[in-house]
């Protein structure tokens, strides 16, 4: 399987960014994608099935409520779809937030397999990016209706493009100019920009996504990637190249132990399943 990265939403790309991509690459379904989309493959690894997954993440937006205002929509509607679970099942989403969230350390007899652990905190961090995403679109979507509502405006306030017959007639014509051209103020940390590949770019450590996806995939499958940024960061950092015919259509392929991939000097001694090796084909969407 080769799955697309770091990406989770198809609307994160543009057209030439996809059809640069392999056509059988699939987005990555960290639990919350219809099961029918066929855009989607869920990783042979995830620890949580879909029921799981929404009330894992509805929880964990739900403790981000409690300290941030105003109430978060998304984890309100996330709620309500959880809202059938039994007791028990409660009291093992709880835990698991506090596992892979708060950090909070189960008794010893308790925590099982460190690499399962790892691996329902990879499914938690992915969760959340899925969200991150959802809410980047409904940013970018409504920032392109508030655009479009001013352009109507302008052009509505404007009398038309002939000489003004009086004062305020040239005020009305000024006033639409300036609307229907207006470009709404983004902040320094703005992640709607559009991406270097092209499409929406959402600023996350794709290292940190990186080692999520490692952990949910199965050891055969590979990942692909349009983002330049990442590709930069790679070759800085002189990890090895695999040949290209191991992905074809790829500008580059890296194929390294997963602790390299992410940026470590050295494999933790805490987790020791970073010695897999990870592939990453690198493709370039001016060349799709």
């Amino acid at each position: 399987m080769i799955f697309i990265f770091p990406q989770m939403h198809p609307n994160l790309l543009d057209a030439a960014t996809r059809a640069a991509l392999p056509e059988e690459a699939r987005f990555l379904d960290p639990g919350l994608a219809a099961p029918a989309d066929r855009a989607y493959a869920r990783p042979s690894a995830a620890p949580f099935d879909a029921r799981m997954a929404r009330a894992i993440l509805a929880d964990t937006l739900r403790f981000g409520e409690s300290l941030a205002s105003p109430r978060d929509i998304l984890a309100q509607a996330l709620i309500e779809q959880t809202g059938a679970l039994s007791p028990e099942s409660s009291r093992v989403v709880q835990a698991e937030v506090e596992r892979s969230v708060l950090g909070v350390v189960a008794p010893e007899h308790e925590q099982g397999d460190p690499q399962d652990v790892a691996r329902k905190q990879a499914q938690t961090v992915l969760l959340l990016a899925w969200s991150l995403e959802e809410r980047v679109l409904e940013l970018n979507g409504a920032e392109a209706r508030v655009q479009k509502a001013w352009s109507r405006l302008g052009e509505s306030v404007s009398p038309g493009e002939g000489e003004p017959d009086d004062e305020v007639d040239h005020e009305a014509m000024s006033l639409g100019r300036e609307l229907s051209g207006i470009t709404l103020p983004v902040g320094q940390d703005d992640r709607n920009a559009p991406a270097a590949s092209g499409g929406v770019a959402v600023d996350q450590p794709w290292r940190r996504l990186l080692e999520g996806f490692g952990l949910l995939a199965a050891p055969d499958d590979v990942f692909a990637t349009a983002d330049a940024r990442i590709a930069a960061a790679l070759a800085d950092a002189d990890v090895p190249e695999a040949p290209l015919t191991d992905m074809p259509g790829a500008q580059r392929v890296y194929r390294a132990q997963a602790w390299r991939m992410l940026g470590m000097s050295r494999l933790p001694e805490a987790k020791p399943w970073l010695a897999a090796p990870l592939t990453l084909g690198v493709f370039d969407a001016a060349r799709g």
